[in-house]
């Protein structure tokens, strides 16, 4: 599943899924280093990924 990163706070980051646009918060930790509002992201296998 594709998303994008909406919002970072703290150790937490905001992805709205492209595909039902329900929004999701996300522990910073699991996603790639240096992620950033408006990275997009593909989660699979319970990874996400930046593309």
């Amino acid at each position: 599943m594709l998303c994008t990163v909406i919002d970072v706070r703290g150790d937490y980051a905001f992805v709205k899924y492209d595909n039902t646009g329900v929004v999701s918060e996300v522990a910073i930790a699991l996603l790639p280093f240096g992620v950033d509002v408006g990275d997009k992201l593909k989660f699979e296998n319970y990874e996400f990924i930046a593309i």
